[in-house]
């Protein structure tokens, strides 16, 4: 789903080639997306993340059972025709985004080096830590024969 850090890029492939984007520094993607994800699964509501890709910038739309993206234009254009639905369920994106983080988690706490490192990495294993006792706690709430009402 992310792919490893260079440079303040990262690319997000997310289902098929059509739908990988290379997300750029203007967002904080591991901070921001593992905030909305927990928000997500403590709520088992939908929630949403994005990156810019410069031009543009990728939305990905979290339900409960399948995800959603599209791509926006920089100028006031329409979004895109497509929205590219991915059959991966709210658990399935929060257990890869925190794999994608933790497998690559020095880099991750590099992406934007303004922030002090020690601060940055100490949130990023706190917000891991949360995303994963989340992953624990809601999984028998995805499986066959559950529903989120």
């Amino acid at each position: 789903m992310l792919g490893k850090p260079d440079a303040g890029w990262a690319l997000f492939q997310l289902g098929s080639e059509e739908t990988a984007y290379d997300l750029s520094y203007l967002t904080d993607v591991a901070m921001e997306w593992l905030t909305q994800a927990i928000h997500g699964l403590q709520t088992l509501d939908v929630f949403s993340v994005h990156g810019y890709c410069e031009p543009g910038r990728i939305v990905c739309t979290v339900s409960y059972w399948s995800c959603y993206v599209i791509c926006e234009e920089d100028d006031r254009a329409p979004a895109c025709d497509d929205v590219h639905q991915i059959h991966r369920s709210m658990l399935d994106f929060c257990k890869m985004l925190h794999r994608d983080i933790s497998e690559n988690l020095e880099d991750w706490v590099h992406w934007n080096d303004d922030d002090p490192q020690p601060e940055r990495e100490k949130a990023l294993r706190e917000k891991l830590n949360c995303l994963q006792e989340l992953i624990e706690e809601k999984k028998d709430c995805f499986e066959e024969g559950c529903c989120f009402l």
